[in-house]
């Protein structure tokens, strides 16, 4: 953003008093008599607009990086379950209600929203069924589609950012939703507004090695080297649209997700962390855990400007 610079103020900052001409004498603050410094030579076009150059850049100030960051923990928070191997229904609020609660301590007083696509989920506030055509058995990359055009009618269109939390393969709905509406890709929607993300223990090279003997159905699209895992791979850092941050969290207690797995963005490395012993499932896990719940809300709070 430009900030407003008068061209009065410019005029007066590059304002230069006439020296005395050449031959005159001047005295200096001891009294002593010198030789005037002859006038300069006007000044060429192209001299001129490089002073002219300089002096806005010293009114301006050094340039904003388009990476800079704000605190910022009024934004509204969409929270991704994962993967349930047991059952067509999750429970949103027993997989999410202690981390909100922990990020209210914390200070988060924006939307959280806890978002739900099987079609038993319960306790969710929005199910991704009502934004697109999948059952409970797609893979992930056609849920990720209904989420990039629930994000983009809900809040883009309107100018709302938001911040996403993805739990497990949340985190590449979550993924998936903004790399495929950044390229344009069919079914998804155009470009979504997602500033910050954090994934938790989501396996973006693909789960545990066990998971090779998915051979159908949700879990097969989880497997290393499945399609679409290979799909989203092929951007390792995609962008929403105006930029997006993301934190990858992993743990070496997690028998579900790999650590190198779960923080094998293409981000930097203070943006992924990862824990001795946290397991990806039970009370203990990345949601229950105090300390990965803090660093949740530190990746949240990061606003790109």
């Amino acid at each position: 953003m430009t900030p407003d610079a008068p061209t009065a103020m410019l005029a007066r900052g590059m304002f230069v008093p006439m020296p005395p001409q050449s031959g005159a004498i001047v005295i200096d603050a001891a009294g002593s008599p010198h030789p005037a410094t002859p006038r300069p030579r006007a000044a060429k076009p192209l001299a001129l607009l490089v002073a002219v150059v300089s002096a806005l850049a010293l009114l301006l100030g050094p340039a904003t990086s388009a990476a800079a960051h704000t605190v910022n923990r009024t934004k509204v928070v969409l929270l991704v379950h994962g993967y349930n191997p047991t059952s067509n229904s999750t429970d949103c609020g027993s997989t999410f209600d202690r981390m909100i609660g922990q990020l209210r301590n914390e200070g988060f007083s924006g939307q959280m929203v806890r978002v739900g696509f099987y079609s038993g989920d319960v306790n969710c506030d929005v199910n991704l069924r009502s934004y697109g055509s999948f059952s409970d058995s797609s893979s992930w990359k056609s849920v990720s589609k209904a989420f990039s055009t629930y994000v983009y009618n809900t809040y883009t269109s309107k100018g709302i950012p938001v911040d996403v939390v993805g739990y497990s393969m949340g985190g590449l709905i979550a993924r998936g939703g903004v790399y495929g509406a950044q390229k344009a890709e069919s079914g998804f929607s155009a470009p979504i507004d997602v500033e910050d993300v954090v994934t938790l223990g989501t396996p973006h090279k693909g789960a545990a090695w066990y998971s090779n003997f998915c051979f159908w159905g949700q879990c097969s699209s989880l497997k290393p080297g499945a399609t679409d895992i290979n799909w989203v791979n092929q951007n390792g850092n995609p962008q929403g649209r105006y930029g997006t941050d993301w934190t990858n969290i992993g743990s070496n207690g997690d028998s579900v997700t790999p650590a190198d797995s779960a923080t094998s963005m293409s981000i930097a490395s203070s943006a992924k962390v990862i824990y001795s012993s946290i397991p990806h499932t039970g009370s203990g896990n990345y949601m229950g855990n105090t300390t990965s719940t803090t660093r949740t809300g530190t990746g949240l709070a990061n606003r790109l400007q």
